[in-house]
């Protein structure tokens, strides 16, 4: 392995020596020996794919062969077959994502007008059964490939001659596009998606300058010219729907600006889509440094888009944590540009319940952010803010939400562990794992921590401890284990802070806790004795309940 990359098992019914070589310098993969064995391999409980150390399996199956099956009946056993390996493969392994591509089956032609063509059934059938999986499955995913054909075309996706030469039936686009979609899914699972896309207005929520052109006069319509603007706010409403928060940074008069946001007939994106709104003639990058200070957020978390390249060169100088990708010349190509920041820096594996109350909570972090400039000390915030915290052991329903936080929480995480769905369902079972939900008066910021304990006779070790960078700074550490502490009474609690690039935040956690710091090597260890532990009174927050 080259590394720290993602080790990958590639199953499938053709050669893929030319996608692993696109993808070798990110991933490292395993193939099973042989031309199209996969279905052997996934069928054989002692095969390579069940004891190799893989992070994620991508099963790419294409619809080619179809051509050759001589009846419907062939072509129906040869997919039993599949789905059978496949059915194999998710009972087999758990613990790591599995991505299944549909399929895009290429039936033969040769037919009179009147005979019935079979391919859109067939695919309908795979898809059918793999969204079952998805519904049924914490870690099976599809990548959309037929989707992926339609899009560019089959004459120019496919090519004859390479599957002819090589069994491998894509053309130099094909090939690149079916790398793009793998690797856009694993990213997916294994790249931190980006949290908020900080946007721009003239020319790009809508067309023209509203300061000069005036609110009739700028481009923004259901129809016509003003349609890609129009279409491009819809996509960024869907992103909203699925967690993205927006925001705007224009160098604009507020007024005028204002005005078009909240009175235009056309307008998608209302006030209420907002959770901040930067619309001055400062310099956008301290925009955007005072957008991440109101949000509690890095600048990694941002995108930034603007059609004036001399903003975008500006950002990327002075914010070089910041996304700021290309904006279209043809503004008419707005809507695939909205689509390609999806797949690139967005898209999560699943949109969870959380995920659709993002805009609503990040505007209330900015109300509790006002409220603490306006707040004598910290303990005068907290009492102003009415703070409420609920901690409990994890209950089945919390299980998707604890493991993406989990997973893509790299801040406030003391251990930085990453565990599956699958492992945190038999860590509830075998060990303790306890989560917390905050919320104050402007708002419920929802399930925001997760605690793993692993006891060992007088033991206790806090295997994770991780926490929303949106309520760091409000006390709610020292409250979450003076709570758990009381739990304990009589035991020693184990802990270590294991450094990363990302979690310096809490480098000094314990320590601030008041644990006595052991060893002081690569990594920190502690311990706290809880013999004569006395349970703190935190005055300043409203209400606090543990329980298991």
């Amino acid at each position: 392995m080259n590394g720290s990359e993602k080790m990958i098992a590639l199953l499938s019914n053709v050669t893929v020596d030319l996608i692993v070589g696109k993808l070798r310098r990110k991933y490292d993969f395993y193939i099973p020996e042989g031309f199209d064995t996969w279905v052997q391999e996934a069928i054989n409980p002692k095969a390579r794919l069940y004891n190799s150390d893989l992070d994620g399996v991508v099963v790419l199956l294409d619809g080619t062969e179809a051509r050759s099956w001589k009846s419907i009946e062939e072509g129906n056993e040869r997919i039993s077959l599949w789905k059978r390996a496949l059915r194999d493969v998710i009972t087999r392994i758990t613990n790591i994502p599995v991505f299944v591509s549909t399929i895009d089956f290429r039936e033969n032609r040769i037919k009179s007008l009147s005979e019935r063509k079979v391919r859109i059934e067939l695919e309908n059938d795979w898809y059918q059964f793999v969204q079952e999986l998805v519904e049924s499955r914490g870690n099976v995913y599809v990548i959309d490939l037929a989707d992926s054909v339609a899009d560019v075309g089959r004459k120019q996706f496919y090519s004859n001659k390479m599957w002819y030469m090589s069994s491998m039936p894509y053309s130099r686009d094909g090939l690149n596009v079916v790398s793009q979609e793998i690797d856009r899914a694993l990213c997916s699972a294994f790249t931190s998606r980006k949290k908020i896309i900080a946007l721009d207005l003239d020319n790009t929520l809508w067309g023209g300058i509203v300061g000069e052109d005036g609110v009739e006069g700028i481009e923004l319509s259901d129809h016509k010219e003003g349609q890609r603007f129009y279409d491009f706010q819809r996509q960024l409403l869907e992103m909203k729907n699925r967690g993205i928060v927006l925001a705007v940074n224009s160098k604009n008069n507020p007024g005028d600006a204002e005005v078009a946001i909240q009175e235009h007939p056309a307008m998608l994106l209302r006030d209420d889509a907002f959770v901040s709104r930067k619309i001055n003639w400062e310099n956008k990058a301290v925009n955007l440094k005072n957008m991440e200070r109101e949000l509690n957020l890095t600048e990694n978390g941002f995108i930034f888009i603007d059609d004036n390249p001399v903003e975008r060169e500006t950002v990327k100088g002075e914010c070089p944590g910041v996304t700021v990708p290309d904006f279209p010349a043809d503004s008419s190509e707005l809507l695939p540009f909205a689509e390609d920041i999806w797949f690139d820096y967005c898209r999560p594996l699943r949109v969870l319940g959380e995920d659709l109350k993002k805009t609503q909570m990040y505007q209330s972090e900015a109300k509790c952010q006002q409220e603490m400039n306006e707040s004598l000390n910290l303990d005068d915030f907290i009492r102003k803010l009415e703070m409420q915290a609920d901690i409990h052991r994890m209950r089945p329903e919390e299980l998707e939400r604890v493991t993406q936080l989990i997973n893509k929480t790299n801040q406030f995480n003391v251990t930085t562990k990453r565990y599956t769905q699958a492992e945190v369902q038999e860590l509830a079972e075998t060990e303790a794992v306890y989560v917390v939900y905050s919320s104050n008066k402007y708002g419920d910021s929802g399930l925001i921590s997760v605690i793993i304990l692993k006891e060992e006779g007088q033991e206790v070790l806090i295997d994770s401890f991780i926490m929303s960078c949106r309520v760091m700074g409000r006390q709610l550490e020292n409250v979450i284990i003076n709570e758990l502490a009381a739990k304990y009474i009589g035991k020693i609690f184990k802990a270590e802070y294991i450094p990363t690039a990302k979690n310096t935040p809490v480098k000094d956690l314990y320590d601030r806790l008041g644990f006595i710091l052991v060893s002081d090597g690569e990594r920190k260890e502690y311990e706290m004795p809880l013999e004569d532990y006395i349970k703190k009174d935190f005055k300043s927050y409203k209400r606090i309940t543990c329980e298991d």
